[in-house]
């Protein structure tokens, strides 16, 4: 599986930046619940929240277990706000922080704290791995491309704000049975898997983040998941995990486990690109700036 540097830092960002890039109102004064009556189905409810201006909040946490010359754990937790259009998720603000194995000090500055503003097409990150090569006075790193990706390496791979990936996702349901409360409401967790093959025909964000389709043992990789939906049919809660094995000299089996959480569906929220004297391009960059290819993998190669 492909890992590309500019995915990483697209997903993340700074937590010091300025708090008028991103309004977002109370949840308990602009949280709109969908009537349980008109939610027929997941897919029709998840599109009744696409309105302009509205979003839903997100929190995550992801492991990273390696095994192989080195038996160690990666923990990220990532938490922002999507913000909705009328045909999807058309911006984020997302803030992503990691918990490293003490030894890896070299590769610590990788892995700083850092945070993402996604919207029209470009993305602006603060903090994250190029943060000491910013030129004085500049706090953002431009990237432009289609960089509003919801997933990467460190991120939820079943991105169930996409209509086709949640239908695609649940039509691979092997059980259902009561999953509890989360956001305020009861859920029905329904489990399953799906192969990575299957999530790059239907997920944007998985072709986003691979780069190109999956073949051989890639292709039928298995994702194992539980969705807990709630009474109004929405997302509460994606629980996944997958297996990644390399051969070679430095033989790694890499174990992802994603917990991600949505709460406030119906938040009103406003992302804003940060001012411009703020933002720096890529070639404005100052010193080294090459970066390992494969950062995760680095920490537990021999």
């Amino acid at each position: 599986m492909r890992r590309i540097i500019a995915t990483l830092t697209g997903a993340t960002m700074a937590a010091l930046i300025v708090p008028t890039l991103v309004t977002v109102a109370p949840a308990g004064a602009q949280a709109v619940r969908t009537p349980q009556a008109t939610a027929a189905d997941p897919v029709s409810a998840l599109k009744r929240q696409f309105r302009t201006h509205r979003g839903v909040k997100l929190t995550e946490n992801t492991k990273i277990v390696g095994k192989g010359k080195k038996n160690r754990a990666i923990l990220t937790r990532r938490s922002g706000v999507l913000e909705f259009g009328r045909t999807g998720v058309v911006a984020s603000d997302l803030t992503t922080k990691f918990s490293l194995p003490a030894t890896d000090g070299e590769l610590k500055g990788l892995f700083t704290p850092s945070r993402t503003l996604s919207l029209k097409g470009v993305g602006y990150t603060s903090g994250g791995i190029f943060a000491e090569s910013m030129p004085e006075g500049k706090k953002w790193l431009r990237t432009p491309g289609d960089t509003l990706s919801l997933v990467s390496a460190v991120q939820q791979i079943i991105s169930t704000v996409e209509p086709g990936t949640l239908k695609a996702t649940l039509a691979h349901t092997r059980a259902k049975r009561p999953g509890g409360t989360w956001d305020g409401t009861r859920t029905t967790v329904h489990s399953g898997t799906i192969t990575l093959a299957e999530l790059f025909k239907v997920s944007p964000s998985v072709r986003t983040m691979l780069g190109r389709k999956p073949t051989g043992r890639s292709a039928t990789l298995p994702v194992t998941w539980k969705i807990y939906l709630g009474s109004d049919k929405l997302v509460r809660r994606v629980v996944s995990s997958y297996t990644e094995s390399t051969r070679g000299l430095n033989s790694t089996e890499l174990t992802y486990v994603n917990d991600t959480r949505y709460t406030g569906w119906g938040t009103k929220v406003t992302i804003k690109a940060p001012p411009a004297d703020q933002v720096a391009e890529f070639d404005e960059l100052l010193g080294d700036t090459t970066r390992p290819e494969d950062p995760i993998g680095e920490i537990f190669k021999g």
